[in-house]
């Protein structure tokens, strides 16, 4: 896969980008939930079982073109009646053992076993990106909860300002500068932050507990906003080293279709030899009971069976035809598909690519807002502490600056999840 970009070159999965835009280097705790993915996560768990079941799947289907071993013993209690003579019973154990190899099948055999390789092969794979969709997911999942925290404190901050308020006016009022309409405006706007605080608790409870079934990590975790972070999204340069797509990318999706479509390739072989001689290596031995010529007692006989045997469907019907129609019909479907949604990823893929660069210019944007807004906060506080503007003026500066604080932390956390998605699409394993 080639892949261009600025100045680094390509080695782990993780440095295509350049290693300040990963959010686990300003939250370590990450780090320590991805080493633990693949013992504790669920999904990562299941995951396993599965290629479990699949690699059973395949020591199942090779079995088939191994040798087969059959042993028989039994025990007989015999009544004979013959003319002519006085009836007579006897007790008998015989035993037989039975070896079969398949030596020529057309390659139906090797097909079968095959099919389940594919399987094993991509249960492997799929394993991989399943855990690569979970740490993008977990990385999502976490700075929804950062950003929760953090409009959490911007809400308790507000409150703070409104409680102030109100007991500001209530003094104002005792000493007639205030009406009553105006402490109950205030009242109403601090119930209002109140309410806004028990919703984002309510919606924090609720994502952690999420955050820790999908990981498994059921320790405390910090998800304060550090310097280290306000630093870097204050004056990192967004946009400036992505990659450009030039080479092969993929997904779940087409690597599940290319699977199929291998499937399918080995299912026409599958079909093409049902109809042909299958030819197998046969040995035995057994033993039997024959009279005596001459005589009326019989003699226990000890037989060696080594031979080549062949089996031929000489008909079927319709059913080899159809089975082999129907592969290549699902095979070419498949196809079909495989192009198709290779089409549209490459176009998400584009899409992304812009996307990242679109956001790099709204974070410079939001940037300046931030600045503007913090310049007129800082006005409004001292008139505020001057009584040359009314509390309205002041807490509408202070909601704007907030506003503008979360306004530029969204936009860099949706540049960190269009980046995390678009960097997974280039390094999926194939």
């Amino acid at each position: 896969m080639l892949i261009s970009y600025s100045s680094t070159v390509l080695g782990d999965r993780n440095k295509i980008f350049h290693s300040n835009e990963d959010i686990e280097t300003y939250f370590p705790v990450l780090k320590v939930i991805f080493q633990d993915l693949d013992d504790n996560a669920p999904l990562i768990i299941e995951s396993k079982q599965q290629g479990r079941v699949a690699t059973s799947n395949k020591m199942v289907a090779d079995s088939a073109k191994g040798l087969s071993v059959n042993l028989n013993v039994s025990g007989y209690s015999i009544h004979e009646n013959r003319p002519g003579q006085n009836y007579d019973q006897s007790y008998r154990t015989v035993g037989s053992i039975y070896v079969k190899k398949p030596i020529y099948h057309w390659g139906g055999l090797e097909a079968k076993s095959r099919i389940a390789e594919l399987s094993a092969e991509y249960s492997v794979k799929q394993t991989i990106a399943i855990k690569s969709k979970l740490i993008l997911q977990v990385k999502s999942e976490f700075m929804k909860l950062v950003l929760l925290n953090f409009q959490l404190r911007l809400a308790k901050d507000a409150l703070s300002i409104s409680e102030q308020n109100e007991e500001d006016l209530i003094k104002r009022k005792e000493l007639g500068f205030a009406t009553e309409l105006m402490v109950s405006q205030a009242t109403i706007e601090k119930l209002e932050q109140s309410i806004k605080i028990a919703e984002y608790n309510r919606l924090l409870i609720t994502q952690k507990a999420y955050f820790k079934h999908d990981t498994g990590y059921y320790n405390e975790i910090v998800i304060d906003i550090p310097e280290k972070f306000e630093s870097f999204y204050n004056k990192h340069e967004f946009g400036k080293r992505i990659p450009q797509l030039v080479g092969s990318i993929s997904s779940e999706n087409l690597e599940e279709l290319k699977s199929q479509i291998s499937v399918e390739k080995e299912n026409v072989k599958i079909a093409d030899s049902n109809l042909k001689p299958k030819v197998n290596l046969v040995g035995g031995f057994y033993q039997d009971q024959i009279d005596l010529p001459n005589k009326a007692d019989s003699v226990r006989r000890n037989n060696l069976l080594i031979g080549i045997e062949a089996n031929w469907a000489l008909w079927d019907s319709s059913y080899t035809k159809g089975t082999k129609s129907l592969a290549l019909a699902k095979k070419r479907q498949f196809e079909i598909q495989l192009e198709s949604n290779t089409k549209k990823l490459r176009l998400e893929m584009n899409s992304l690519h812009a996307q990242m660069i679109n956001l790099a210019k709204q974070i410079d944007i939001a940037r300046q807002l931030v600045s503007t807004a913090n310049n007129r906060f800082e006005k409004s506080q001292l008139e505020f502490d001057i009584n040359q503007i009314t509390y309205k003026s002041y807490f509408s500066s202070k909601l704007d600056l907030s506003k503008a604080r979360l306004s530029l932390i969204q936009t860099v956390f949706t540049y960190f999840q269009v980046k995390e998605k678009y960097e997974f699409h280039l390094q999926y394993p194939k």
